[in-house]
């Protein structure tokens, strides 16, 4: 048995971003899947998914992980001002916690964060093409 990723996967995409033989793939937003015939059974993807969605071979599910910010309740954060409207936030987050808020005559906006939907995981700040999202 190899390690699987099961119903717990919110397509994030972290685990696939850590995989060092890009065995995991997968869309946003839907469950990812790892390529067996890949796979080197590193264990990086266990260790890293936040939502307990790897299984390892032992049949061990990865732990929800208990992080300081949720405590903190670190959470992503637009700064309308640099916000270029791209949507790359809006399309990739995992949670669909992000808005477009359309202002002025023209419909141009920025994206807003729903703090009660956003996780912290990030993802916006990755696709963000001028820095305006940040996590706090």
């Amino acid at each position: 048995m190899s390690y699987e990723i099961n119903e717990n996967c919110i397509g994030c995409g972290v685990c696939a971003k850590r995989c060092p033989e890009d065995a995991i793939t997968g869309e946003r937003k839907v469950r990812f899947d790892i390529d067996f015939t890949i796979c080197i059974e590193c264990g990086t993807c266990f260790d890293t998914c936040p939502n307990g969605a790897i299984v390892d071979p032992e049949g061990n599910v990865s732990p929800v992980k208990k992080r300081k910010r949720r405590k903190k309740k670190i959470r992503a954060n637009i700064d309308a001002d640099t916000c270029a409207s791209c949507k790359n936030c809006y399309m990739n987050c995992p949670r669909d916690a992000i808005s477009i808020i359309k202002k002025g005559f023209f419909g141009v906006g920025f994206c807003r964060v729903d703090q009660s939907m956003c996780v912290g995981c990030g993802t916006c700040t990755e696709f963000c093409i001028t820095g305006a999202v940040e996590l706090t």
